[in-house]
């Protein structure tokens, strides 16, 4: 689905075979490799990631309640990671956050239906598709919209070398900040499965790592009356929701969606608002 090696950017020879195992709250570490500065020159070598590829794309959601037992035992450990998994809970704010994109037959619609309603939200985008379609990053920005990182591929992160988790979010980085001009800060990994050392090179890069509080699972195209359910159900303030760029139910329900928020009293900010950056 995403396997395309199409682009300026990709990830480096693997030469080691790749770290599986169970998920657990608190992820085992793996052996840590130091970050490998990458270039806009880097190419990928196609001959040597078949391995690397099939299990990078297998993909793997983390649920909110699973994301807050991770960070709980982190706590319990000592284990401060510079990530945010929900704002401020004194203030009625809510962050629609939208992940995957951006896609030509989807973010139109989705950038009118949020203008419409006068609402900012954040874009964490997917390199490869971000340097396919600049004019719609452009578009994003333009209207007043965070963007972020989404590595380059969409891969898991928690399977493969910390090197390549490095180029994997510089090489995003990079095609963002040609794009628009200015280096992105905000960062999500796919699926939300991360483990330290993943944390530690987003940070090493000058990444926030933005997680999310309410996933109604839009990807899994539920129909529209499920999804608003499972939204207005779970919302609370400083709730950070995921929906995704690319799901023709979510663009549908938008509108409703935030006229409903909207009537509970909520005010939807961008996650730079909720990190205190305007």
């Amino acid at each position: 689905m995403r396997g395309s090696m199409r682009g300026v950017y990709g990830v480096v020879t693997v030469l080691c075979g790749l770290l599986l195992g169970c998920k657990s709250p608190v992820p085992a570490q793996r052996a840590a490799s130091p970050p490998v500065a990458t270039s806009p020159a880097a190419k990928p070598d196609q001959g040597s990631l078949d391995e690397y590829w099939q299990n990078a794309l297998e993909e793997v959601y983390k649920s909110p309640l699973e994301l807050q037992a991770q960070h709980e035992a982190e706590a319990r450990r000592g284990i401060h990671l510079n990530k945010l998994l929900r704002g401020n809970e004194a203030k009625r704010q809510i962050a629609l956050t939208f992940d995957d994109g951006p896609h030509p037959d989807f973010t139109p619609g989705i950038l009118s239906a949020l203008s419409a309603e006068n609402v900012k939200a954040t874009f964490f985008l997917v390199g490869e598709k971000a340097e396919q379609y600049p004019d719609l990053v452009k578009a994003e920005v333009a209207a007043g919209h965070n963007v972020g990182n989404h590595t380059y591929h969409h891969v898991n992160l928690t399977r493969i070398p910390n090197r390549l988790v490095d180029t994997e979010i510089k090489a995003c980085g990079d095609v963002i900040a040609g794009i628009t001009g200015t280096a992105p800060h905000l960062f999500r990994p796919p699926g939300g499965d991360y483990d330290v050392q993943v944390a530690e090179v987003a940070t090493q890069l000058g990444y926030t790592m933005i997680l999310w509080t309410d996933d109604p699972g839009d990807y899994a195209s539920p129909p529209r009356t499920v999804l608003e359910g499972r939204i207005l159900e779970h919302a609370s303030n400083g709730g950070i929701i995921l929906i995704h760029d690319g799901v023709q139910e979510t663009i549908q329900l938008l509108p409703q969606m935030i006229k409903s928020l909207k009537a509970r009293g909520f005010e939807f900010v961008t996650v730079d608002e909720m990190l205190g950056r305007r």
